[in-house]
């Protein structure tokens, strides 16, 4: 293991993971702390809203909608995808998944032509989807004044992630095994790193991007939920 290796895989991870704990948890503080004298909401929402409607907000996006449906279109796709991905890494680094398609039925052959298959769809859609997304930030000049530098880093960041996730989907295929021994020896603290150099550049970038969520908009997905509709102060 060189040290490029052993800083990506074995110390990056933690890092990545303490400062995204940390960062949330001042968040979450912060957020618990700030004053409001008065009952707002976050989205356009009629009197007596509830937790319902915000979590509708939250699933279905319901006020981009009304203002802006290209968008919507292109956000509401890209984040179904990413609960999608986010579900395919859960199998690629536990197995879960695969335990319980094979107790329902599904053959191993099966199992792994479902994850090709969806996993190739889900990259292509949500890189073509991020394109958009970042084509949209330079083309139109009001979106440009309200995009700031983190903006950016978290788009760019976020093309790097799926620009090599495809290149490990199409190219040469990771070692499944490997990746799941990786995850595995992390909790044990003794990492047994993968020596595939795209996917340590996949895992440097996605790394970036968890220690970066905290301090960045990409935190909409937890702020939503402190409107006063949702909590009721």
């Amino acid at each position: 293991m060189n040290t490029y290796e052993f800083i990506v895989g074995g110390i990056l991870p933690y890092l990545a993971v303490l400062t995204f704990v940390v960062g949330m948890a001042y968040r979450f503080k912060v957020w618990f702390k700030t004053p409001q004298p008065a009952r707002m909401t976050l989205f356009p929402a009629p009197q007596g809203s509830t937790a319902k409607a915000v979590l509708a907000e939250a699933l279905f996006f319901p006020s981009l909608f009304k203002g802006d449906k290209l968008l919507w279109c292109a956000s509401w796709v890209f984040h179904a995808t990413l609960v999608l991905v986010f579900v395919g890494h859960v199998r690629v680094f536990t197995g879960l998944a695969d335990s319980i398609m094979l107790a329902v039925g599904m053959t191993k052959a099966t199992i792994d032509k479902v994850s090709v298959t969806s996993g190739v769809a889900a990259g292509v859609i949500l890189l073509a989807s991020a394109i958009l997304l970042l084509a949209r930030r330079l083309a139109f000049a009001r979106v440009r004044e309200i995009s700031g530098v983190g903006d950016f880093v978290a788009l760019l960041l976020l093309l790097g992630i799926l620009v090599t996730g495809d290149l490990l989907r199409f190219g040469p295929h990771f070692d499944l095994a490997q990746t799941r021994e990786w995850a595995w020896s992390l909790l044990s603290f003794s990492p047994v790193v993968p020596h595939n150099p795209t996917f340590l550049v996949h895992a440097f970038l996605a790394l970036l991007l968890v220690a970066y969520i905290p301090f960045s908009k990409v935190l909409h997905f937890g702020g939503i939920f402190f409107s006063q509709s949702a909590l009721r102060r």
